[in-house]
């Protein structure tokens, strides 16, 4: 995964929330559903990408409410970073003690000056 797509993921609601929830002190998947308001899948989900993407560990085991031995998750996010500077955009993220960078000239990448406009809301 290239340093664009890791700040897209870090950029998500959920994911974003999971990385800020598990960075003072590990959590368990249910602890997160419950604090993040989602069902259990949609948290398993996010972990999974997270953990993937080198942002997120598992950290150890604990004993759940219901007596089952579930893993915690703690962030392993360092540094996230987004520098413009004279038309060039530079994304550095650091995790797990890895360093991943991309930098790209804005004018080269239409795609990303793109937002779509919602008419209806132009319009009013």
């Amino acid at each position: 995964m290239d340093a664009f797509d890791l700040f897209r993921l870090v950029l998500d609601e959920y994911s974003s929330r999971i990385i800020q929830l598990t960075s003072p002190h590990p959590m368990n998947a249910i602890q997160l559903s419950d604090a993040l308001g989602i069902p259990i899948a949609a948290c398993y989900r996010r972990i999974r990408t997270l953990k993937e993407a080198g942002v997120l560990k598992e950290e150890g085991r604990a004993v759940s409410i219901g007596g089952k031995l579930v893993a915690t998750y703690r962030s392993s996010l360092e540094k996230a970073e987004v520098i413009l500077t004279d038309g060039r955009l530079r994304i550095l993220i650091k995790a797990n003690g890895q360093k991943t960078a991309n930098e790209v000239l804005l004018s080269d990448e239409p795609s990303m000056l793109h937002w779509p406009i919602d008419q209806d809301a132009a319009d009013k």
